[in-house]
């Protein structure tokens, strides 16, 4: 983040400049165009913004048409306009029309995430002020920016939260964590759980900043010890702790309940174990599932094992029994509810492997 400089005289107060912070690249995985384009315009003389920066119709136009585009279903024209539009503003210097371009690019890949439309909110509100020559909110842009910055991105975590909608931390989640956990109720509360966490650590960076507003300690090198330290790392600790706290119910679905073997395997009853076994499910969750177990690990894979020393076949309604303790596996054995083909050591392992959780 920048500490607050002097403003630059100019000859009426549309010439001022309203600069920003880098930090939000750190929410936005890496340096987005948005905050380049940010930290773009607090380098360059305030009488030169003005001029630099003015819209570009050609950019905007190709936007509304990339979104006339995706709505009538053609998304390879939309992208190519987005790109177009982007790549004009990128030349002309035009920040509206870049921050816009790479909003709709991101959208119509799927990409578009919820701080992005905060920060744009941010640098909109700030660029009209300046064009407006509204006074209060330069003097509030130029003084407290880093201030403002962590307090929209609080906004922009807290808001949905307090609706009941799906908070930014979903965003990074399916692209980071397997996808059968998505279907568990325990990732909805981690999320907000973890939602709420960063809520928290940014109001307090924001009032770090807002303490002493020129000294960069409190502007950028405490918030961001507090944002890595305490914060990126939190996707570890924080759902180990949760649910020590809470422990997990067992899960309704066959899926993450096979799938999710691994996290209760006991590996001093498994010992030195090498063993590859196959559940072939049927019924109305179908599926193929395996676990590898070697050298006291489990792991576990969607699919057909190469070579399983041990396959079940089971209606999913069957096994869901079995693991909540309703059924007698060696009963339903026996009476065919379900099959086994292969090692029958291994079945009868399966309950002291992985231990029923109630």
């Amino acid at each position: 983040m920048y500490t607050t400089r002097p403003a630059k005289p100019a000859s009426s107060t549309a010439a001022r400049k309203v600069c920003g912070s880098p930090t939000a690249s750190m929410m936005t995985s890496g340096p987005s165009p948005l905050v380049s384009v940010w930290m773009a315009s607090c380098s360059e003389p305030a009488e030169e913004l003005i001029v630099s920066r003015a819209p570009h119709l050609r950019a905007f136009a190709l936007i509304v048409a990339g979104d006339a585009g995706k709505r009538l279903g053609d998304d390879a024209g939309a992208i190519r306009n987005y790109r177009e539009a982007l790549a004009i503003a990128a030349q002309r210097g035009d920040a509206h029309a870049q921050i816009s371009a790479y909003i709709a690019l991101a959208w119509s890949q799927g990409e578009a995430k919820q701080f992005d439309a905060g920060i744009w909110t941010l640098f909109a509100t700030g660029t009209l002020a300046t064009r407006a020559g509204i006074e209060p909110v330069l003097r509030l842009y130029q003084r407290y920016s880093p201030t403002l910055l962590f307090v929209t991105l609080a906004l922009t975590a807290l808001i949905p939260l307090l609706l009941g909608r799906e908070t930014f931390t979903y965003y990074y989640a399916r692209r980071q964590i397997p996808r059968w956990q998505l279907k568990v109720p325990e990732f909805h509360d981690v999320s907000r759980v973890l939602t709420a966490y960063w809520t928290l650590l940014f109001f307090t960076a924001a009032s770090l900043a807002a303490f002493a507003p020129t000294d960069w300690h409190f502007t950028f090198l405490y918030p961001n010890l507090m944002i890595f330290g305490v914060g990126m790392t939190a996707t570890v600790w924080l759902p180990l702790l949760y649910f020590k706290v809470f422990p997990p119910a067992l899960p309704s679905a066959v899926e993450p309940l096979i799938m999710g073997m691994p996290l209760v395997f006991d590996r001093k009853a498994a010992r030195d174990t090498r063993a590859s076994i196959q559940f072939r499910v049927s019924g109305s969750e179908p599926g193929d599932y395996y676990l590898d177990i070697a050298r006291g690990r489990c792991r576990s894979f969607e699919g057909v094992a190469p070579a399983a020393d041990l396959t079940v076949y089971t209606p999913d309604t069957v096994w869901l029994k079995i693991a909540r303790g309703e059924l007698d596996g060696e009963r339903a054995l026996r009476e065919g509810l379900y099959r086994a083909e292969g090692d029958f050591g291994l079945l009868s392992k399966l309950p002291e492997w992985f231990p029923a959780r109630r």
